[in-house]
């Protein structure tokens, strides 16, 4: 995988997928939620609980174990997307364009 298609939440951020403050939600389990949130260097992150981690973070913790596959194939919006799906798709535009 190229550096240009690294996982970045800020860049989905920057995109309009996700937006500041909005939640996501383990995929099997919708009471296991993170929240989108600003850091004051300008990159996201994700609150969960009192923590503030990285996508990876989270998706290990909801998980018990690291992650078999990416992370954000692991979390979800509100309407039922990955961020994994979102991330291919901010890719997949850049390309075309």
């Amino acid at each position: 995988m190229s550096r240009k298609n690294k996982f970045d939440l800020t860049q989905l951020v920057h995109a309009g997928y996700v937006k500041d403050g909005e939640s996501v939600f383990f995929v099997s389990d919708a009471s296991k939620t993170g929240v989108v949130t600003k850091q004051p260097n300008g990159d996201y992150k994700l609150k969960v609980g009192t923590e503030t981690i990285t996508v990876h973070a989270a998706a290990q913790r909801f998980l018990g174990q690291d992650p078999p596959d990416h992370a954000s194939k692991w979390l979800r919006t509100k309407s039922n997307k990955t961020l994994y799906e979102l991330w291919q798709a901010d890719f997949d535009e850049a390309a075309a364009a």
